[in-house]
């Protein structure tokens, strides 16, 4: 588990990830492997790094094209664009003989041959790239602001963060307005934005990079004292690292979870956290109250009432209170959580699905499989990739080359 949170914190921190002009073949297993879909919420805390980086692969002129279709499999938009995005809200980005724009569900295109890169995520501002720096442009392709900027990232789908010459941010609004450190004071470290949040800054004192919150009025709510501060899945809670140990603080910054833990979950479920203590991981609450005792080689974040826990080499899932509800005799899957109440489970080289009553639903005969997402999962069998619906029937044939996520009732796809 911690080499997968590592990993995830290293893709998250890459800040200078730029489009490129060339051909792109996105790849779905680069995008699967953080096991879900970008948050569509106005909390997202993924916006920008991650996209470019999944979205934005170069890749030799001869790759097939990508296209879309609906779940159904009736395609809505022919193969014929080198790149293609997910969809936010109606529209999508496409490069297309490298030139770069978006579409929206009718196929209709708009393209920008006078920037080298643009990128709209939701709404209608979007990034630019003209002459080597970045500003943001509308819809139109009209710029809202001047291309002054080393970087421009998504901060929240309202907000962007724009990188100076010094290397420290402006926080611009959907006009290019700045409304946070325009005397660059702050240097700005997380990629979260809501009306009422604080925002992460990082100072360098005694020879050490320490992290802080700071209020969008310019309000110190914290000083900086950890080496990590992380947003997670919660309302209430941060999590946050020092000298190797983890803990919890609140919105105030106030410690609430002492930094006791040699590891902790990044998700927060049916109140309860998964953390390791004296190398064996248990559940504590919100209180710091152990709910479960540390007995557990690895253990994953509640998701529906079910655990998935290890033992040795093994897999099972318990209950809340640490009953034990499908028995610890699985192989891992690379994707421990239940999932439109079905989990993927691996015999052999196959991957199949089970429920929670550990009732194999699904047999183990895909060469790999995802997890179920509005009722539908991805599998691959035979070198071609496909979904199907919850009973195992296929939903879109096994038989294209490249599939996504569906994204707002679209399907990306490569024959």
């Amino acid at each position: 588990m911690k080499n997968i949170i590592i990993l995830v914190i290293a893709l998250i921190s890459i800040s200078n990830i730029t489009f490129s002009q060339d051909k792109i073949k996105p790849d779905l297993k680069t995008i699967t492997f953080l096991g879900r879909v970008p948050q569509k919420v106005e909390s997202n805390a993924l916006p920008d790094n991650v996209l470019r980086m999944l979205y934005f692969r170069t890749q030799p002129d001869s790759n097939s094209k990508i296209g879309y279709m609906n779940k159904e499999g009736e395609i809505l938009v022919q193969p014929i664009y080198n790149m293609g995005s997910d969809y936010y809200g109606n529209n999508a980005n496409i490069i297309k003989d490298s030139i770069f724009g978006y579409i929206d569900k009718e196929g209709n295109e708009t393209l920008f041959s006078q920037y080298d890169e643009t990128f709209f995520y939701y709404g209608d501002t979007g990034i630019a790239r003209k002459n080597g720096k970045y500003g943001l442009i509308d819809r139109s392709g009209d710029s809202l602001t001047t291309f002054q900027y080393k970087m421009i990232k998504f901060f929240g789908f309202n907000h962007f963060t724009a990188v100076t010459q010094n290397k420290k941010d402006h926080l611009l609004d959907t006009k290019g307005n700045i409304i946070f450190n325009d005397s660059l004071i702050f240097d700005i470290r997380s990629h979260y934005f809501e009306s009422d949040s604080s925002i992460v800054y990082q100072e360098k004192i005694g020879g050490k990079k320490l992290k802080g919150l700071v209020s969008l009025d310019g309000r110190i709510l914290l000083k900086p004292k950890y080496q990590e501060i992380y947003f997670i899945n919660d309302e209430d809670f941060y999590l946050v690292e020092r000298e190797q140990k983890w803990g919890f603080i609140n919105k105030s910054g106030e410690e609430v979870i002492p930094l006791i833990y040699e590891e902790a979950g990044f998700n927060v479920r049916d109140d309860l956290i998964p953390v390791k203590k004296s190398g064996k991981w248990g559940f504590i609450n919100r209180k710091n109250e152990v709910i479960i005792p540390f007995i557990y080689d690895e253990a994953h974040a509640f998701t529906n009432g079910l655990a998935f826990v290890k033992k040795g080499d093994k897999y099972g899932c318990i209950d809340r209170n640490n009953k034990v509800k499908i028995k610890i005799k699985l192989e891992k899957t690379g994707y421990p959580f239940f999932s439109n109440n079905l989990a993927l489970f691996k015999k052999g080289d196959k991957y199949g699905f089970r429920n929670k009553r550990g009732k194999v639903k699904i047999p183990a005969i895909y060469d790999l499989a995802y997890p179920f997402i509005n009722e539908m999962a991805c599998v691959e069998l035979n070198g071609k990739v496909g979904y199907i619906n919850k009973k195992g029937k296929e939903v879109i044939p096994i038989k294209y080359t490249q599939l996504w996520f569906e994204s707002e009732e679209m399907i990306r796809f490569i024959e």
